[in-house]
């Protein structure tokens, strides 16, 4: 039988100065069957200019003017031709052989897992600061995973690998969202299929000071807690908020807010979450 084609999606907005780099990383998987659908939200460097110089294996398509990342993300969906969906910003890389093992786990499976995930190294473009693995030494959840994942959004976004048809089934990305369509479609996913995941490393997510990201921190903590809420009052769901607000917590702290982090902490019953997080981070900080 022939490999199903998986449509890599990329939301490109003046990305052009790593831009190379990751599309170079799709060119190399060893799995072949791919299409890229390139989707240039309007903008203004050189990011057209080099997508357009690789061959027709990337579809490009000009938004009429810039729009919210939700929104993008559906835009560029809407393209789509392949029975998979997978995702790369423009900033980030792939391991060669990702898509190849990520596949295999879909055809290898029979009961149907809506989303294959994997190991992600994450990187400094500073190379003076220590490159570290996402729950290194852990083994990934998978299989129900909705209880851990309304706790945390553990999915890098660059590894997954999502089934187009429960994709569709799921309601597709939320065009409203700002910062986490990413997790509103794995959280919803997961509460109805199962999910499974890939221990080796297969990407890898770069950090530097133009990630979105450091520019949407208290976005992506109300967002999380908005998108955990809709599932209320089922308890993981529950458990998960507290979590959640703990996240907000920090946020709010990193961000210089320190009222409204005071506030939250005692008005919220997460305390002891607070303290556990706050030694987690202090040991991750010591050990980098």
């Amino acid at each position: 039988m022939p490999s199903p084609l998986v449509s890599i999606i990329m939301n490109c907005y003046n990305s052009d100065r790593f831009l190379n780099e990751a599309i170079d990383s799709v060119y190399a998987q060893t799995y072949t069957n791919w299409e890229i659908i390139f989707w240039d939200n309007a903008s203004t460097d050189n990011s057209a200019q080099i997508a357009k110089s690789y061959d027709n294996k990337i579809k490009y398509f000009l938004a009429d003017e810039t729009t919210p990342l939700g929104e993008a993300r559906v835009l560029a969906v809407q393209q789509a031709k392949g029975d998979y969906l997978a995702f790369l910003d423009c900033d980030d890389l792939w391991l060669p052989k990702k898509l190849e093992q990520q596949m295999d786990i879909f055809m290898q499976n029979h009961d149907g897992p809506a989303l294959v995930y994997g190991r992600c190294e994450f990187f400094y473009s500073d190379r003076d600061k220590k490159s570290y693995l996402l729950r290194d030494g852990q083994t990934l959840p998978e299989g129900k995973v909705f209880r851990p994942l309304a706790q945390d959004n553990f999915i890098p976004f660059l590894s997954a690998v999502v089934d187009h048809e429960k994709y569709v089934e799921c309601g597709g990305f939320p065009s409203h969202l700002k910062h986490s369509p990413d997790y509103w479609l794995f959280i919803h996913l997961a509460k109805k299929y199962r999910i499974r995941a890939l221990q080796d490393v297969c990407c890898r997510h770069r950090t530097h000071g133009d990630n979105l990201t450091h520019d949407l921190i208290l976005t992506a903590a109300h967002e999380s807690i908005e998108i955990v809420s809709q599932f209320l009052p089922d308890k993981d769901a529950e458990d998960g908020l507290k979590y959640q607000h703990v996240k907000l917590i920090f946020a709010c702290l990193k961000e210089g807010h320190y009222t409204q982090a005071l506030y939250m902490f005692a008005r919220q019953n997460c305390r002891i979450l607070f303290i556990k997080e706050l030694f987690r981070r202090l040991a991750f900080r010591l050990m980098r």
